[in-house]
């Protein structure tokens, strides 16, 4: 049996090596508006197959649950009505509910609408079910938060539902499954989320210390020089060679950690942070964890800076949660920064940070290597900031590569999936 230590060496290298020498190396899906590819001839589901193939909490798929949606909830206000006249909302309880989503499942309902009328004409799309605000559903479903539907076509005709099931899925729906005779279950990712998988995000609002002076995170861009915490943790300044995640107009749902000192950090649940638990008076690297933002406590002591050139323990004094406008997730050759006067990691959804840095060394590279070649060809063009530039607003394509490999071959204890 290997030891703990060995396991996570073996899963790391070989994580890196099937990055390297995998025939999938390319950009991943992203997080874009594109819709998934329609095949040559549509092949209906059967019954209780389901689309991906992997659990509907899991990030390859819908994702995990943020919380139920109440309508006294702040994040009700998240939800949108969907009026399409092209669908059917069934409506038993008589208050709407029904016509209640998150943005993402509305778009592809209405994009599965027209699929509908298109393949079957006169027939429209049907919703029985959508956001549950009356407790009817297993814990965790994602019909409390308005991200799943239950469908059917107006016929009810149960002939044509395998192929429904099929047009759901190239409508872009994350999970589409076959669950029972009498509907369709599909469900999406959180428009909070939409899956940060290795990058862990911050707000637009947060805070950063560059070599020019204090930066909002949505004036945060590519080659800017931030205060970060080397591997001796000594403060300094660490360039950012990409934006993992970016998306200026999305709201996510955030931890707010603040601490005696008054620092307050907004960060992901799943994202990576430093705190102590043993003696929170010394900065010694030796009493540092890195855990989940969601698993820090009040009482623990997570690492501030002091005037920009000193570290600071300092207990956290409370915790909540808010949704806040803006997705960044930038990453610095450090694999640290500092966001609101707080140390955090770049990374998030691994758990282990060092593992985490490992596998992104060959980013690193390659954007060590672009760098030198500006130096050294006189040309306008620079192939990094190129690519930078092609996907400004989304998930970066090699933190998607990371994740698909990496639910092959690391053990869930290291990777999160819900």
């Amino acid at each position: 049996m290997l030891s703990s230590p060995t396991k996570r060496t073996v899963q790391c290298t070989l994580l890196v090596f099937l990055l390297l020498t995998g025939s999938s190396l390319g950009c991943g899906p992203g997080r874009g508006n594109a819709r998934r590819r329609r095949p040559a001839k549509l092949t209906p589901l059967v019954y209780k197959e389901h689309v991906p193939s992997v659990s509907e909490y899991t990030i390859g798929a819908s994702g995990p649950a943020d919380g139920v949606i109440t309508r006294n909830d702040p994040s009700f206000k998240e939800l949108v009505e969907n009026n399409n006249p092209n669908i059917i909302f069934k409506d038993e309880e008589g208050t709407g509910s029904d016509k209640m989503m998150s943005q993402r499942c509305k778009d592809k309902l209405n994009i599965l609408a027209i699929s509908v009328t298109n393949t079957w004409p006169g027939v429209k799309l049907r919703v029985t079910e959508a956001w549950d605000e009356d407790g009817h559903h297993e814990k965790g479903s994602l019909h409390y938060e308005g991200r799943a539907v239950d469908i059917t076509t107006s016929d009810r005709d149960r002939s044509k539902y395998g192929m429904l099931a099929r047009l759901a899925v190239d409508a872009g729906f994350d999970w589409v499954y076959y669950e029972s005779r009498g509907h369709i279950h599909c469900s999406v990712k959180s428009d909070s989320s939409v899956a940060v998988v290795i990058g862990g995000c911050f707000p637009g609002s947060s805070l950063i210390q560059t070599e020019a002076g204090v930066k909002s995170m949505a004036e945060i861009s590519v080659r800017d020089r931030v205060l970060s915490m080397s591997d001796n943790g000594i403060l300094e300044f660490s360039e950012v060679i990409a934006l993992m995640d970016l998306d200026r107009s999305a709201y996510g749902r955030f931890f707010i950690l603040e601490t005696e000192n008054g620092r307050r950090i907004s960060l992901t649940g799943k994202h990576l942070i430093y705190i102590s638990r043993n003696n929170y008076t010394s900065t010694s690297l030796d009493s540092l964890e890195v855990i989940y933002a969601d698993d820090v406590n009040v009482g623990d002591s997570l690492v501030t800076d002091e005037n920009t050139d000193a570290l600071k323990f300092s207990k956290v004094v409370n915790i909540s949660v808010d949704t806040r406008q803006g997705i960044y997730a930038p990453l610095t050759k450090h694999g640290t920064i500092v966001v609101d006067g707080v140390v955090a990691s770049c990374y998030a959804y691994i758990n282990n940070n060092d593992v985490a840095h490992f596998v992104f060394a060959p980013l690193r590279l390659m954007y060590d290597v672009s760098e030198y070649l500006k130096i050294f060809i006189l040309s306008a063009s620079d192939p990094y900031e190129s690519h930078k530039n092609a996907l400004s607003t989304g998930m970066h394509w090699y933190a998607n590569l990371l994740y698909q490999i990496g639910t092959r071959v690391l053990s869930t204890d290291m990777l999160f999936v819900h």
